[in-house]
């Protein structure tokens, strides 16, 4: 089994905007429908959880799942207060201990089929395989007066992305075992490190954006219309 736990339980503070980031319109559509498609076009998926704000669960079910033609059905599950806590929530959800999981950014909506593919190839190895970039700018290591310690060496740095995909069992003990040791993290990669598994990288996308600030929504929607322009179907 292959499922895919889609996290959009953030609140999007940074975002300034009464609406959730991941309803903001991108294209005439809010950015976490552009997601589901893009996972529901996947040939081999079998499930899909989508897990949003507790009391989001009827708006989402009314304002995105009901304008789309998904060939999944799309179970919604309630978030907990850390990104952490609900991604344990989805993969709770799931219930069977055997399979694949893909766990993406509800805000991430240029997933492209290829690196889902890549991911769920990689995954084969260690049991955990994310999608990342290299580092290109010089990055210095600074103190809590912000004033530089060190600078690090790029080419060892790597920048993550999402659908983090791991063995579903893996995965789910890796956060059980944060949980009961108070152990938070802010990917699912960390929490597999945390519990002593080896996770490997494959080449990300510089397409595969988080949309967090109003300038990310900028970027987002130029992103579209280039994709919408070379191809009226997402690129895979």
């Amino acid at each position: 089994m292959i499922c895919a736990v889609i996290v959009a339980g953030g609140s999007g503070s940074r975002m300034k905007t009464a609406v959730r980031k991941q309803y903001l319109s991108l294209g005439g559509l809010p950015i976490v429908a552009h997601t589901l498609m893009a996972f529901d076009r996947h040939p081999d998926l079998d499930r899909i959880v989508l897990v949003v704000p507790e009391n989001d669960r009827e708006r989402c079910r009314a304002d995105v799942l009901a304008s789309l033609s998904l060939g999944h059905d799309v179970e919604l599950v309630a978030g907990g207060r850390r990104r952490q806590d609900s991604v344990f929530n989805g993969l709770c959800a799931i219930g069977v201990s055997e399979g694949i999981v893909m766990i993406h950014d509800g805000v991430r909506p240029f997933v492209r089929l290829s690196l889902m593919n890549a991911c769920l190839a990689g995954v084969a190895d260690t049991g955990g395989c994310i999608p990342a970039i290299p580092a290109t700018d010089t990055l210095k290591q600074v103190d809590g007066n912000g004033v530089i310690v060190g600078t690090l060496n790029r080419g060892q740095i790597r920048l993550a992305q999402t659908p983090q995909t791991f063995s579903l069992d893996l995965i789910r003990r890796a956060h059980q075992m944060a949980a009961e040791r108070g152990f938070a993290a802010t990917d699912d990669a960390s929490i597999a490190e945390f519990a002593g598994e080896r996770v490997t990288v494959v080449s990300g996308d510089p397409d595969n954006i988080k949309i967090t600030t109003p300038a990310d929504l900028w970027i987002a929607r130029g992103i579209l219309a280039r994709w919408r322009e070379k191809n009226p179907v997402k690129p895979v």
